[in-house]
């Protein structure tokens, strides 16, 4: 009888552990990795908990913040860079990998050795495709 409950007991911890282990898997994985290269995994753990709406900005952020465009060569369109940048307009970019922040307006950056230029796009239009995408 007492081996019995220890045996019950004991598969109870099992089970309750292995639940424990899976979950902390499935949302691991649904961490988008690219935000790793500026936030630990406590960190984003800790905003996707407490503040989903700023997480599903960051993921927003880096797969949608950041393009370049050919820079307009229409009279009356004069763009005011915020600076140069020497990367290769064909790679990926995000504002991490860029080193640069989201901000409240548009960033315009001219590609050296190029006729085009990369775009970081504001937060405030960030946020609203966030809002528009939970719909």
């Amino acid at each position: 009888m007492i081996l019995n409950n220890t045996f019950k007991n004991l598969k109870k911890t099992s089970l309750v552990f292995l639940f424990f282990i899976g979950s902390s898997v499935v949302f691991s994985q649904e961490i988008d990795n690219r935000l790793l290269k500026k936030y630990s995994k406590t960190e984003l753990i800790n905003i996707k908990k407490n503040d989903v709406q700023e997480y599903n900005f960051l993921v927003k952020a880096v797969k949608e913040g950041v393009y370049v465009s050919n820079i307009p060569t229409s009279k009356g369109k004069r763009i005011t860079y915020d600076g140069t940048l020497n990367i290769d307009p064909n790679q990926d970019h995000t504002f991490i990998s860029l080193e640069k922040e989201i901000t409240d307006e548009y960033q315009f950056y001219r590609i050296e050795g190029t006729q085009k230029m990369l775009v970081i796009q504001p937060r405030i239009l960030l946020d609203k495709r966030v809002s528009i995408s939970k719909k």
